[in-house]
């Protein structure tokens, strides 16, 4: 009888000890950790996505930080219209400096100006000035379209920047700006949802999925933008916000939440804060939407009733009904007077010097009621209200006695920084254009009602016709506008509104040192030496090389500081390179020995030109010492258009001197054009400038040799031997005639062998 047999399969469903539990729960763990960080890595390696620091070290600048231009990154998906300043600060921070960083949206970016107006840039100044003694850095954080989880984001590197106070002025995009409550750029539904996703921006994995998905989620939808529409309409998502509602309190509380959060940390850090009221416009704008609920009544009634106030006299009552008609609004481009008592409540529980901004602009508003005057459409201030906040910042300062000891003597008024600016017709054309169109588009028209203001916008004139297509163009550069500008003014004698399109480019472009030698030429064609050297000594890089020598002693000079001119010219000659044309030194030094019966240095400095230039014709006698003399408009192109080369940035110079040449006929301008254009191997356009260069200066000796060997190039002989015979009248070197001539017979035989027939 056979027993039964033992099963030797394994035993099922054995349960795990609990070590095994472990080691399998740590590795379920791990493996993706370990997966995901592998992506990550290879990401980096592959150098994907974008570096989203809010500080990088400075590519023009060495020894600076810049704002990161693609910080904005981190909080637009759908759109990325907004971009930062190009502000920049020190690395190694001196004791002398005091560091400013300010928060804000469109109307601290200076919108819709160039932020060299914006009330950073003019506090910037002011404070230089009532601090010559220090080093000033006002940092300009902000861009259009952007809040208060903005400011939290940015805050943890901003303290690590080492800052001596910090602004803010913001709170008007709390809801239809990005991570705003009711915009499409929402960055989820709570706060822990945006936070986190601001902290995963800065994951290489988290930037490939969000950007997966928009390119999925634009596929899947039919274009149905229209290009007319502006930012402000397109960010939208929740366009009506009744007032109380939940969309409404949830507005109101981030900014609380946000704004706590951004004072705690810099009051914990031991940093000054300084916080401002916000202002709009109430009194000219009636609401762009009204709904009536059984709570509260409509918007444009209430606005009717301030109105009726007003013209009674009952000021004080009209102004408390405005404010609440602009609340009532459910259109909110316009923060609500909730922002207003959060600014204040938080600025008296942790005694933070806080700005009357609204106080500021009632006083100068007719019946104390903010309108037109000051504002341009719903919020954002016009030229005088800018400086109104600058003046406004800078009174809080001095009165808290922020930054030093503030002496009264010396110090500018408010009106001279006005009068002063560089602010031109270009600039306010712009801005005119700007809001008008702005204006064209919903909330200010209905929505289904197409914005066709630039479409059937007419140019009047030569700045308005400018203006305009700078706007209209794809790709914009400002400084183009003004420098061509600058170039028509003088062309036509006006040298003083010439000089006026680069002082706005230097108000813009604080830190540029060839704005200020550019801008000093026309200074000069107006004999106003004192005013071009203090301009020149005003620019806060300015680097101190042969060009700054050379300007500082011709300009003493023509001051009639002989010896001190004298003194800079011979320091520029030591440090002169042939490349940066000697000439350029000597021919003043000449001038000055010349008249102070100096015979020795004189003959030293005629030996040293004839060294350079044997047959340069030495200034007659009646030339004064000074610059007074120089082709300003041709001269200052042609020189920025060689830096630009120096830099490899032949595109920014063949833009710039193609404008040129539209406004003037001169052989250097086409010269440098078809130099540019052979290059980039266009022939046909480098034959094209080179021939027209030839034609206005057949002297030139650099030209003379690019055009022949274009002629070459082309086998048209015929006209190289016309050249050719006309060497020896052109006053040309025997031995450069020699090899004009063996580049030609070489050619000759090419061509031969070519066609042997």
């Amino acid at each position: 009888m056979q027993g039964p047999t033992k099963n030797t399969s394994p035993k099922q469903g054995a349960p795990l000890s609990r070590n095994r539990k472990i080691i399998f729960s740590v590795l379920l763990i791990l493996i993706p950790v370990f997966l995901l960080s592998l992506i990550e890595m290879s990401l980096r390696v592959a150098n994907y996505g974008k570096d989203l620091s809010l500080f990088v070290k400075s590519k023009n600048y060495p020894g600076y930080y810049e704002i990161n231009f693609d910080v904005n990154y981190r909080y637009f998906t759908k759109l990325i219209e907004t971009s930062p300043t190009d502000d920049i600060f020190l690395i190694e921070k001196p004791d002398t400096c005091y560091r400013v960083f300010v928060f804000g949206g469109s109307t601290t970016r200076g919108f819709p100006y160039q932020a060299g107006t914006s009330f950073p840039r003019i506090l910037y100044y002011r404070l230089q000035d009532a601090f010559p003694n220090k080093r000033i850095e006002v940092v300009n954080l902000s861009a259009s379209a952007i809040n208060s989880y903005t400011y939290i984001d940015m805050i943890d590197e901003v303290l690590d920047a080492k800052p001596d106070l910090i602004l803010v002025y913001g709170g008007h995009n709390e809801y239809y700006g990005a991570m705003g409550v009711g915009s499409i750029e929402r960055g989820g539904n709570f706060r822990w949802m945006k936070k986190l996703n601001l902290k995963l921006n800065h994951f290489k994995i988290y930037q490939f999925l969000k950007s997966s998905i928009v390119k999925i989620q634009q596929k899947m939808m039919t274009d149905s933008s229209n290009r007319s529409e502006t930012l402000m309409s397109r960010i939208v998502k929740d366009k009506s916000i009744g007032y109380g509602s939940k969309l409404y309190q949830r507005g109101v509380e981030q900014f609380q939440l946000n704004m706590t959060e951004l004072v705690k940390k810099s009051v914990s850090h031991n940093v000054p804060i300084v916080l401002s009221e916000l202002v709009c416009n109430v009194h000219d704008l009636a609401p762009l939407q009204s709904i009536k609920t059984d709570e509260y009544p409509a918007a444009i009634d209430v606005f009717h009733q301030a109105q009726v106030l007003e013209s009674e006299g009952k000021l004080e009552e009209a102004g408390a009904l405005y404010d609440q008609a602009k609340d009532l609004d459910v259109i909110r481009f316009r923060a609500p007077e909730a922002m207003n008592e959060i600014i204040r409540e938080l600025s008296a529980k942790y005694q933070l010097p806080m700005v009357p901004m609204k106080k500021e602009f009632e006083n100068v508003s007719p019946h104390q009621l903010i309108g037109e005057e000051l504002i341009l459409e719903h919020l954002h201030p016009n030229i005088e209200g800018y400086f109104l906040m600058a003046d406004a910042f800078f009174k809080t300062l001095k009165k808290n006695q922020l930054i030093g000891d503030w002496v009264e003597e010396g110090l500018k008024p408010a009106e001279a920084y006005r009068r002063n600016w560089g602010f031109t017709e270009l600039d306010s054309l712009i801005a005119d254009i700007t809001i008008k169109s702005l204006k064209g588009g919903w909330p200010f028209h209905p929505e289904d009602e197409p914005n066709v203001f630039l479409k059937n916008y007419q140019t009047k004139g030569v700045v308005d016709s400018m203006a305009f297509h700078y706007l209209i163009s794809p790709v914009r550069h400002i400084e183009d506008e003004h420098i061509k500008l600058a170039v028509y003014y003088a062309g036509i004698g006006q040298n003083e509104m010439a000089f006026q399109e680069y002082l706005s480019l230097i108000k813009l472009h604080p830190y540029i040192a060839d704005l200020y030698y550019d801008a000093s030429k026309y200074l000069i064609a107006q004999k106003k030496y004192q005013q071009a050297f203090d301009l020149i000594q005003s620019a806060p890089l300015m680097p101190h090389d042969y060009f700054y020598y050379y300007m500082n002693g011709t300009l003493k000079l023509s001051l009639g500081k002989s010896e001190k001119g004298i003194k800079d010219l011979e320091y520029a000659l030591q440090i002169v390179t042939p490349e940066d044309n000697p000439i350029k030194v000597l021919i003043p030094l000449y001038v000055a020995y010349r008249d102070r019966m100096d015979t020795v240095n004189k003959d030293r400095i005629v030996a040293m030109i004839k060294k350079y230039q044997p047959d340069f014709k030495l200034p007659e006698d009646g030339l004064k010492p000074g610059v007074e003399r120089i082709k300003i408009s041709i001269t200052e192109i042609y020189d920025r258009a060689l830096l630009f080369i120096k830099r490899n940035e032949n595109d920014k110079a063949l833009d710039l001197l193609l404008k040129t040449d539209k406004v003037t006929e001169n052989a250097l301008i086409k010269k440098l054009i078809g130099m540019i254009y052979f290059q980039q191997k266009n022939y046909a356009g480098a034959f094209y400038f080179c021939s027209k260069s030839f034609e206005l200066n057949p002297n030139d000796h650099d030209n003379l040799n690019n055009y022949f060997i274009l002629l070459l190039m082309k086998k048209d002989m015929k006209r190289a031997a016309e050249i050719l015979q006309l060497l020896p009248s052109l006053k040309i070197a025997p031995d450069k005639i020699e090899r004009f001539e063996r580049l030609y017979n070489k050619r000759e035989n090419e061509i031969k062998t070519e066609n042997p027939n």
